[in-house]
């Protein structure tokens, strides 16, 4: 172990020359190693419990960013914005009881959720000084909660549930290699993207985003688990709106996810992309509504790792519901567990789909997988995990507070919460693009329907530039999936007709099951995932602190053809359209002189 850590300290020293050294290592690692030992060796309140466990991860962060609209940028930061954001791990009582899984009546404002930032400077006193002050506030916040919480299992029956699992003590590291982070590029493609809505009259409004960043994790705990991790991210967002002749809110967006900017494709693709996206969006401002759709459904590309991360990634997901504070809360606590925990060994997808999530792939036939990671964010070396097995559902993603049946943690705890890292959906005998549209025809010929339906958009975490209103219940195991953005009516013939908005309705835990088909290809899709219930179940966990850096995941799937399902126009009144028109386009009509 003390071999192993010297070459961590020497390598992360080496690696990231930002970091100042001491004596073989950064004087962050020594602050932090010094203050842990001082916390466990001497931080008791009274004659109350000290902590049995405790950790510091320290996200360290330099970005820059960009976003521009209609050719304007409207915010720059070129300069590299530098922060250092602490989150603790604090653990009083024991690994069978302690002051997590339990949700207060207000958590909102307890210091679970206060952001703690370390000072830039390598000045060792200031760090230990912050981390004293940091460990003293979540300690005792985590005593008066273990309290709390014994006192409504005074009035409460619990399962015989730890609360945290053993974990082996790990020391790793990954080479750094820092780029210099290219914000004159950044600002180049943004407004060069945006500048391509002057192409469109019909756009209402648009709005280019570009994020570079490198990161650098360091990670100490009380077992004695030590490791510097580096991290980088680039994104490109574009997302643009419009409204039909009836007020309808037509949205579209696309996110481009790589490790460094010099991965994205070069400029002259992107701004063909975003062309196309303009002429789609234009496009269905003139198509014709649904009214109303009963049948087999095609997901292909985006829709398909769209729909499995809204519907899917959820119920793969180890929560658990916590014990409450007052009986009152039981029925919202409830809601926090998955139900899919009670559907271990039993079928939940159609037999021939299969799915693993692994953080150690870096790449498949769909292309890169940049969800991978060597450690989660409790020190749990990175591993495959086969979730679902032939339609059968094998186990969760957890992390170290175990859930029924799942004792040890799968080391998916990513910043905050539980995330899946790569995940990979497969299916056996899968079929060729061909071969699938004639099933899909075929299905909807068997329910005496002239057309088919092919969903290759769906709506999801992007920008959200205009309001839009939709119904969608979520009461009986039905889900709110985002609404359909790009999808066409299929005929025998081979003719395709737009449909330019609809909502999927009544969307089940058990819709997957209905899954008929699947392609044989697969095609990866990379997002930043926010699962429903994690910020509340943020304020169950022994973590305190903000976020640090966001964390991707790649969803790899095959195209997914269903039995039945129903699309249908969204309900709900629309905004009015602007009364005057875009002035850019009335000026230019008008043969003005443009002012670019």
């Amino acid at each position: 172990m003390r071999c192993a850590r010297a070459l961590l300290l020497a390598v992360a020293a080496a690696s990231w020359p930002a970091v100042a050294a001491n004596d073989g290592e950064s004087v962050l690692l020594q602050a932090m190693r010094d203050e842990l030992a001082r916390s466990m060796a001497s931080l008791q309140l009274q004659n109350l419990e000290r902590p049995y466990f405790l950790a510091y991860r320290v996200e360290e962060t330099t970005s820059v960013h960009a976003s521009a609209s209609f050719g304007a940028l409207q915010h720059r930061s070129d300069t590299g914005s530098r922060r250092r954001a602490l989150t603790l791990e604090v653990r009083v009582g024991s690994p069978s009881l302690d002051n997590t899984n339990y949700l207060p009546e207000r958590p909102w404002s307890s210091p679970l959720t206060r952001s703690y930032r370390l000072p830039l400077t390598d000045d060792y006193h200031e760090l230990r000084r912050s981390l004293w002050l940091a460990t003293d506030t979540a300690y005792k916040h985590a005593l008066e909660t273990l309290a709390r919480k014994r006192g409504a299992l005074q009035n409460q029956t619990r399962d015989d549930l730890a609360d945290f699992s053993p974990a082996e003590p790990y020391a790793g590291f990954a080479a750094a290699d820092p780029q210099p982070l290219p914000p004159d590029a950044l600002v180049e493609l943004v407004r060069a993207g945006s500048a391509v809505f002057r192409e469109f009259p019909e756009i209402t409004t648009s709005q280019v985003f570009g994020n570079a960043a490198n990161g650098l994790t360091t990670y100490v705990n009380s077992e004695g688990t030590e490791f510097v991790q580096p991290r980088y991210s680039a994104t490109l967002h574009v997302a643009a709106a419009t409204q039909a002749a009836d007020g309808t809110v037509l949205q579209d967006y696309h996110q481009w996810h790589v490790r460094r900017w010099r991965e994205l494709p070069p400029q002259a693709q992107v701004l063909a992309w975003i062309r196309r996206q303009a002429e789609l969006l234009t496009e269905r401002r003139a198509a014709p509504a649904l009214a109303r759709y009963n049948g087999p459904v095609l997901f292909e590309g985006q829709a398909a790792a769209e729909l499995v991360a809204q519907a899917l990634v959820p119920r793969l997901l180890g929560d658990r519901a916590p014990v409450v504070e007052t009986s009152r809360m039981g029925s919202y606590a409830a809601s926090l567990g998955n139900p899919f925990v009670d559907r271990i060994g039993g079928r939940v997808l159609s037999r021939f789909l299969h799915v693993v999530d692994d953080p150690t792939a870096t790449a498949n036939a769909g292309g890169p997988l940049l969800g991978g990671y060597a450690v989660d964010a409790q020190g749990v070396p990175a591993a495959p995990t086969t979730l679902i097995q032939a339609g059968v559902l094998k186990t969760l993603l957890t992390s170290r507070n175990p859930v029924a049946g799942i004792a040890e943690s799968s080391g998916n705890l990513r910043d905050l919460q539980l995330l899946p890292s790569n995940l990979l959906l497969t299916a056996s005998d899968g079929l060729s693009p061909e071969a699938l549209r004639q099933e899909l025809l075929a299905l909807a010929a068997e329910r005496g329907n002239d057309y088919g339906v092919v969903v290759r958009r769906l709506g999801g975490a992007g920008m959200q530039l205009m309001r839009d209103t939709r119904t969608s219940s979520q009461s009986g195991g039905q889900m709110a999936i985002g609404l359909v953005y790009d999808a066409v009516k299929v005929y025998a013939d081979g003719r395709e007709e737009r449909i330019p908005k609809a909502e999927i309705a009544a969307f089940g835990i058990g819709s997957f099951r209905d899954v008929v088909a699947a392609s044989a290809a697969v095609t990866n899709h990379t997002r930043q995932l926010t699962p429903p219930n994690g910020y509340t179940l943020r304020s169950t966990s022994g973590l305190y602190g903000g976020y640090g850096f966001r964390q991707p995941v790649t969803i790899s799937t095959p195209a997914l053809l269903f039995d039945e399902l129903t699309l249908r126009k969204p309900i709900g009144n629309a905004p009015r359209p602007p009364i005057a028109p875009h002035p850019f386009f009335a000026k230019a009509e008008a043969g003005g002189e443009d002012d670019q």
